[in-house]
């Protein structure tokens, strides 16, 4: 046990010459006169090393016992000089880490303060003016859905688990089938919007009739069900539930995201473009 507690000692004062110019020539030997060369050199080390200021305790034991308290002071100046990795001494990625998520979820925040904007507006017989409003709410709702969109790219490809966790998570592939779905609802509102503010500058405008308001606060209403999915789907995500390599899910995933992106787009778009009263 003796010799184990110079063989540690020595290390840690290996350790330390990145910090300080002093000599950590320590030899280890295999032979029975190791204890007393040993302990002779790491003393004269230890007068001009930086661990001295730690106080080392006196520690009397024979060759059959040891004191494990006496590592306790080698434990904190192991801690106080460790070298910091490059990464970790510049903070670069976490930084921009940190900031691709707060964008994440400020976007998110948006998207709901805009969807819920949206939902309380919307009356039959709306002014011209109300309207407006409602088309300037939708166009931030959609540059935050895009904002989400590629934040939420670069936190699975660059600061997140990595594309192969994500990839073969199947809950983030429900998570994007909600994000479609969300996305493909809006285009019904959008597109109905738009209509209107383009009529509105012309002669054909008439006020929003109580079958279209009602159309698209049902469709806004399934926006803000998916808006509430999302975020429970990351959660369970992240935990790694659905985590699983037995199935092709980072083959079947792309195929049913891309289905419900290419289906429920056309259907809202259609019937949006299509409306009669």
């Amino acid at each position: 046990m003796k010799i184990l507690y110079y063989t540690i000692l020595s290390g840690f004062i290996a350790g330390s010459s990145a910090f300080a110019p002093i000599s950590t020539n320590v030899q280890l030997k295999s032979s029975t006169s190791f204890s007393l060369q040993a302990k002779n050199q790491v003393n004269n080390d230890l007068e001009s090393s930086p661990l001295k200021a730690f106080d080392f305790p006196e520690s009397n034991f024979d060759e059959n016992t040891f004191n494990l308290k006496s590592l306790a002071p080698l434990a904190v100046a192991s801690v106080a000089l460790a070298p910091l990795s490059a990464e970790a001494a510049t903070g670069t990625n976490q930084v921009a880490s940190a900031f691709v998520a707060y964008g994440h979820y400020l976007s998110l925040f948006v998207m709901v303060g805009s969807l819920m904007f949206e939902r309380l507006t919307i009356e039959p017989n709306m002014s011209k003016d109300t309207e407006k409003t409602l088309v300037f709410a939708d166009a931030i709702y959609g540059a935050s859905a895009v904002a989400l969109l590629v934040s939420g790219y670069f936190r699975a490809v660059e600061y997140g688990k990595g594309w192969f966790y994500y990839s073969h998570e199947s809950l983030f592939w429900v998570k994007m089938i909600f994000f479609c779905i969300l996305g493909s609802a809006s285009l019904f509102p959008t597109i109905t919007s738009i209509k209107r503010f383009v009529a509105a500058q012309g002669d054909s405008w008439e006020p929003m009739s109580d079958k279209l308001a009602s159309r698209m606060k049902s469709v806004i209403n399934a926006e803000l069900v998916m808006m509430g999915s999302i975020p429970l789907s990351a959660t369970l995500m992240s935990r790694g539930v659905g985590y699983t390599e037995a199935i092709p899910v980072e083959i079947i995933g792309p195929v049913l995201t891309a289905l419900t992106a290419v289906g429920l787009g056309i259907k809202y778009a259609k019937e949006a473009i299509t409306w009669e009263e």
